[in-house]
């Protein structure tokens, strides 16, 4: 007998730790997540006061959320996230690896210290998170979803991002080499690669000191770049998260070690 598509998309019960769910991608995420009935832990870097308004907006839907300030840079912090999970909802059944960061630099000014701090966020952080979480969903034996952000750049460069463009390279990698190793255990591992999306950071590219000839500038390419789309719109943190939500349900129970462009058409320009 087939599933009924209400009984794919019902995540009720089981526990979500999505990453940098504060604002922006993480925001949508962690909303579709709690509207199909999962409770949520956000984890983010930000003062919890920048992440009420996402909390205020599950609770007004009978959500289930808790927040958790911490730098996922700091390995040191994975077990603080695991245990709160636990504390609060009980069992964690879908890790949301979405916190990132991103400067544009062209290779001749890269600087070490940038390259570290976007490798530890980009990359290490969701492979030592991703480890915590596979042992703990091992040990309860009963299996999960682990859904890597990465970026259509992991895919086609688009030029003064190589710090970040190789951290999201390695989040693929990453996202394969675990599918491999636990799918054994019932858990899937995929990643979504989002195009250019509209969000609080993506609005701040060009920093506090540009120029207005500069911003004019930006504004102009920005233009030019969305009617160069397919579909002709920039995305929207919703529409990650309803990949996010297709990923951590039913709906996708055979499908591990895969990337899902959700980019508008981009590649195809």
């Amino acid at each position: 007998m087939q599933t009924s598509i209400k009984t794919l998309f019902d995540l009720s019960g089981k526990t979500a730790i999505v990453t940098g769910g504060a604002m922006g991608i993480g925001s949508g995420i962690a909303k579709r997540l709690a509207e199909a009935g999962a409770n949520v832990l956000i984890v983010d870097i930000v003062e919890k006061e920048e992440a009420l308004e996402t909390m205020n907006e599950i609770y007004e839907i009978g959500g289930k959320v808790e927040y958790l300030q911490a730098d996922i840079a700091k390995t040191s912090n994975v077990d603080a996230i695991i245990e709160k999970a636990i504390m609060v909802f009980g069992d964690i059944h879908i890790l949301v690896n979405n916190a990132g960061i991103f400067k544009y630099l062209p290779v001749t000014n890269l600087t070490e210290e940038l390259w570290d701090r976007t490798m530890n966020i980009n990359l290490k952080a969701p492979a030592f998170l991703s480890k915590a979480v596979v042992n703990f969903m091992i040990a309860k034996k009963h299996g999960g979803r682990i859904i890597n952000i990465s970026s259509i750049d992991s895919l086609k460069p688009s030029g003064n991002l190589a710090t970040y463009d190789a951290s999201k390279g390695g989040v693929r990698m990453l996202t394969r080499s675990f599918a491999k190793e636990v799918g054994k255990y019932g858990i899937t591992v995929n990643d979504i690669a989002p195009g250019g999306v509209n969000t609080p950071g993506a609005a701040k590219i060009m920093g506090d000191q540009a120029s207005q000839e500069q911003m004019d500038a930006m504004k102009a390419g920005m233009e030019q770049f969305v009617k160069s789309l397919p579909l002709q719109r920039m995305g929207e943190p919703e529409d990650i998260a309803n990949a996010t939500l297709f990923l951590a349900s039913n709906a996708s129970a055979y499908i591990t070690g895969t990337t899902l462009v959700v980019d508008g058409g981009l590649l195809l320009i």
